[in-house]
């Protein structure tokens, strides 16, 4: 029973220190980086809109609500779209990405489940048992329910608005 703590220790700890430099790594500049920091070259022109106009798109955008004022509503599906658009061609640049996110994913779901057996065998309340809970549930979320989420708000952003 030792060796078998020692290894999910030992385990658990590289989970712990390489998953968030490799996610660091590869990740790269995410689209959601983006959303709701830049407009689109001429949106605000082309919709008739002023610089103080920006926040209720962003707004209405990033939440996938629908925009308090009508003449705002064609800002928001069209820079909705353009946010879309760009994520899907930053997938379709980088195929390895996906994979590689997948492999995180599970590395992170691996060392949730090693934390567990931890702290049934062993107690785990020791600092490095919550080191490995907190950074996996942190990886998790950020692979995947963080793109999940902003993509179900673009898609909602554009459904309301149009």
């Amino acid at each position: 029973m030792l060796p078998l703590v020692a290894f999910l220790i030992v385990v658990s700890l590289a989970v712990a220190l390489l998953a968030p430099l490799a996610a660091f790594f590869v990740g790269g500049r995410r689209f959601w980086a983006s959303v709701g920091t830049d407009a689109p070259a001429g949106l605000l022109e082309r919709h008739g809109l002023e610089a103080g106009d920006t926040l209720a798109v962003q707004r209405a955008m990033a939440r996938g609500r629908r925009a308090e004022e009508d003449r705002v509503r064609p800002a928001v599906v069209e820079w909705a779209r353009t946010s879309l658009d760009a994520t899907a061609e930053q997938e379709r640049r980088h195929p390895t990405r996906k994979a590689i996110e997948l492999g995180l994913t599970l590395l992170g779901a691996v060392a949730v489940v090693f934390a567990v057996l931890l702290a049934v065998n062993d107690g785990g309340a020791g600092a490095g048992f919550w080191l490995v809970v907190v950074l996996s549930v942190g990886l998790l979320f950020n692979l995947v329910a963080l793109p999940r989420l902003l993509r179900r708000n673009l898609d909602r952003a554009i459904e309301r608005n149009v």
